[in-house]
């Protein structure tokens, strides 16, 4: 039997009936903390609680939306579009952000996890060329040449592996 259709069930333990509840729940995420509405079913007779992991995620991600908001946090989409437009991969990205693992990098781009007030700031700063290349020179990370945009018919000087290199586009 699914944990999901609970409601009105048989609890083998007692004989008595599955009843869909809600309750008011603390959730903490990445130290911080939001107050949400969580569903669970409770046994009319015994007061047995089960919780489907569809209803803890849902109270998860609730607290995770209320977080973002309050906080003003980067949601997943700011995350892989700053990154992206540094021209950085994931890897490198981590790097950055004082060695945080990949996969959590990873996880923040999904909406997997939710990241901290300092991490995010520190995402943020990354938009700034100047701290970018200072996080950069210290993690080791080599950077991606950013080249202006070339006008119509004209000449772009750009660096590939330490060379300069000039490149023509048609008009």
């Amino acid at each position: 039997m699914s944990l999901s259709t609970l409601d009105g069930s048989l609890h083998r333990g007692c004989g008595g009936r599955y009843a869909l509840q809600s309750e008011s729940v603390t959730v903490r995420l990445s130290g911080m903390a939001a107050e949400v509405t969580r569903e669970f079913f409770r046994c009319e007779k015994c007061a047995h609680e089960q919780r489907t992991i569809d209803q803890r995620d849902a109270a998860e991600k609730s607290a995770t939306e209320q977080i973002r908001a309050s906080h003003d946090l980067l949601v997943p989409r700011q995350i892989r579009q700053l990154r992206e437009s540094l021209g950085l991969t994931v890897a490198q990205f981590a790097d950055l952000i004082y060695g945080t693992p990949k996969g959590i990098v990873e996880g923040w781009e999904k909406g997997k996890y939710l990241q901290n007030r300092e991490a995010d700031a520190l995402i943020r700063s990354l938009a700034d060329r100047e701290t970018l290349e200072r996080r950069a020179a210290k993690a080791g990370v080599t950077l991606p040449v950013v080249a202006p945009a070339p006008a119509a018919g004209g000449a772009v000087a750009s660096t590939v592996d330490g060379q300069s290199v000039e490149v023509t586009t048609a008009g």
